[in-house]
């Protein structure tokens, strides 16, 4: 075979590619939510506790792409994985929502409400939620309707079957919502396994190391394009940590997700929309260690 017929084909197939890759960005990806499963094992994780699962999304950004069908389909998707508590961390709306309409109240509190989770709902909020009294106030209409509690600079105990707990923590977002650590952290031991949810990654690096055990966050959206180097979408309180896992302070783990959603473009490459399922899993204290 002559050298430029070998040289058509490999220009041929890189098209061929670039051009599944781009349809993909453009028109799967962006309401194709994937399924990302974690195990959480301690020895602080009580035994009652033990096999629990503890659902995550976040940046549902509803607004101009995000519609009724795609909450719809999200809404589906985290039933048929039947969890036993689920976290929102915020951003309900998208940053170009100034305000939220009754429709979008309506479909919001509707598709929210429909979201099982026998031990328990619970979210923050996003910087998107409070740009202004009025979406704050709806938001939290919204969620508080949906059977959803917010956490502010707050924790809660989940319990299962009995008096034994693990601790989730909420703290304000940091650009919108102040950020009171000590309060958020009061009801806490140090002994008790203390799940944190935040929405911006970044405030990872304030809370203590001796309590927290996992970290949640999101508000990147995982860059929404990402390419190595660079991204289309880097918002502020993503410095430090972007995306993906981190260990801070050699203590804890920080979990940034990519979120649900889409902003300023109805495009994903490299990272993909996503709902996470955490299962939790007593971990018995041996002589060699935790």
């Amino acid at each position: 075979m002559k050298i430029w017929k070998k040289i058509l084909i490999v220009l041929g197939v890189l098209l061929l590619s670039a051009g599944i890759m781009a349809w993909d960005a453009f028109y799967s990806a962006p309401s194709r939510f994937n399924i990302r499963y974690e195990t959480l094992s301690s020895i602080y994780i009580p035994g009652q506790l033990d096999d629990i699962s503890i659902l995550f999304f976040t940046d549902l950004d509803y607004g101009p792409f995000m519609d009724e069908t795609r909450l719809r389909k999200l809404v589906d998707t985290i039933n048929g994985l039947a969890p036993d508590v689920v976290v929102f961390g915020g951003d309900l709306t998208d940053q170009s929502v100034k305000t939220i309409n009754a429709s979008a109240r309506q479909i919001l509190t509707k598709n929210l409400a429909a979201i099982n989770a026998p031990l328990g709902k619970f979210a923050v909020y996003g910087d998107n939620d409070c740009i202004s009294q009025q979406k704050t106030t709806a938001t939290a209409e919204i969620l508080y309707a949906a059977d959803f509690e917010i956490l502010t600079n707050a924790s809660v105990k989940l319990r299962n079957t009995g008096s034994e707990s693990v601790a989730l923590v909420g703290i304000g977002n940091g650009i919108n919502v102040y950020q009171d650590i000590s309060a958020a952290y009061a009801n806490v031991p140090r002994t008790a396994y203390a799940i944190t949810v935040c929405h911006t990654p970044d405030t990872a690096a304030r809370v203590p190391v001796d309590i927290t055990k996992y970290f949640l966050a999101g508000h990147s959206l995982g860059g929404q394009v990402y390419w190595f180097f660079n991204s289309l979408y880097k918002p502020a309180m993503t410095d430090v940590y972007f995306r993906g896992k981190y260990t801070v302070n050699g203590t804890f783990t920080l979990d940034v997700s990519s979120g649900t959603g889409t902003t300023a473009r109805d495009v994903r490459f490299l990272s993909n929309a996503e709902v996470v399922l955490y299962r939790l899993e007593h971990k018995v204290l041996t002589d060699t260690g935790q």
